[in-house]
């Protein structure tokens, strides 16, 4: 479950399903993983074959992508924390 976005369109997103500045596509590919995201019950939820890869820092995860950018965040009690994204350079 997401209890904190650092990220402001991210944050916008999720709370109020829109943000301006970004395209259509981008639009969707976020709603989606923030659905992934907040559905997740254990960290490994986030981890799927061919799509993403999920890496653990010294006290936080990077989750990449493939093709589209990488979410880190704090993963505590089962809460997702401090939620940010980087769109991979095209």
């Amino acid at each position: 479950m997401i209890v904190s976005i650092r990220h402001n369109v991210l944050k916008s997103l999720f709370e109020k399903g829109t943000a301006s500045g970004i395209s259509r596509e981008l639009k969707g590919f976020l709603l989606l993983w923030l659905s992934v995201i907040h559905a997740a019950q254990d960290i490994r939820d986030l981890s799927i074959a061919h799509v993403s890869v999920l890496e653990e820092d010294s006290d936080s995860y990077r989750l990449t992508v493939h093709g589209a950018g990488i979410f880190t965040f704090r993963f505590v009690d089962g809460e997702i924390r401090q939620l940010n994204y980087k769109q991979e350079p095209k």
